[in-house]
């Protein structure tokens, strides 16, 4: 199983725990990034979309550009936006979902906003969001590079990080230390679920933690 999938299996509040321990602590993007449906989860190594609020003036498509980041997105990534200082309009939609998913992207995550919502429901395609809007990003957007650092929140992302998203919230993972975090946490699930089945049987919580050192 490769470590996206790994990572997949897990959950955040499991993972944000080790990162912890490794003195990683601000790691997790705002809390007012929520998924669009409680069940969207998504893992995968980040590809990184930046933009700003469009100047005025005479400017090309930026649509095209938003074309030219989806050519670029790589199979299993989770595509993280950053819109800059643009706060009105959906930065993300049904028919960039669409492409998303074509080009084997497993979800995206964006500091901003979200429009064609019940499409993207019924597509089923794993989105984070800040707010909706119906308002197009056509005339108001524009996207100024990719596969660039960001920092979102305070938390750096640079390619070559993963992301995990679930219901509580959003982490990122850095590249060098994934593998361990993984594996770490992988480890302190598959405690808890003894722990979990032991508790069920009414074993002591105290007991199981200092035996298990879970909870």
């Amino acid at each position: 199983m490769d470590l996206a999938s790994r990572l997949r299996q897990l959950y955040t509040g499991a993972v944000a725990d080790i990162l912890d321990e490794l003195g990683l602590r601000d790691q997790c993007l705002p809390a007012a990034i929520r998924p669009l449906e409680p069940s969207m989860k998504a893992a995968g190594p980040v590809f990184t979309v930046r933009g700003r609020a469009m100047p005025p003036g005479e400017r090309p498509d930026p649509r095209l550009r938003q074309m030219d980041m989806l050519d670029a997105v790589f199979p299993g990534s989770v595509i993280v936006i950053d819109p800059g200082d643009e706060t009105r309009a959906a930065h993300w939609g049904e028919l960039m979902s669409n492409t998303a998913r074509q080009k084997g992207a497993t979800g995206c995550v964006i500091n901003g906003g979200l429009r064609d919502s019940a499409q993207i429901l019924e597509l089923g395609f794993p989105v984070f969001r800040v707010f909706h809007s119906p308002l197009t990003a056509a005339v108001r957007w524009e996207i100024t590079d990719f596969g660039a650092p960001l920092r979102i929140g305070g938390v750096d992302i640079t390619p070559g990080d993963y992301v995990l998203g679930d219901i509580d919230g959003v982490l990122v993972l850095p590249g060098a230390v994934v593998e361990k975090v993984v594996a770490t946490a992988e480890e302190v699930c598959r405690k808890e679920t003894i722990v979990r089945g032991e508790l069920q049987k009414g074993g002591s919580i105290r007991e199981l933690f200092a035996k298990y050192r879970v909870f």
